[in-house]
């Protein structure tokens, strides 16, 4: 359990998503919102990792540091070119 000040947040899933997490937080024996933070903390750096890098772009596959978005690039990764 984390043990620092907590917000609550709401948001909208699919149903079928919303399904899925119960089932996989029973299986787990945890809260789907435990589940939640559990699933962010794996997406998301940590705080001393943050070193301002767009995180969606990261989690897009564009902001690897080995990968540019310059044109032609993602050609030459996908196809070998």
């Amino acid at each position: 359990m984390y043990h620092v000040d907590v917000k609550a947040v709401t948001f909208t899933i699919p149903e079928d998503l919303d399904r899925r997490a119960a089932k996989e937080a029973r299986r787990r024996g945890i809260s789907k919102s435990e589940l939640i933070r559990q699933g962010l903390h794996a997406v998301l750096p940590d705080a001393a990792e943050d070193d301002g890098e767009d995180l969606w772009l990261t989690l897009a596959g564009f902001g690897s540091p080995d990968v540019s978005i310059a044109p032609g690039e993602i050609d030459d990764i996908v196809y070998g070119t």
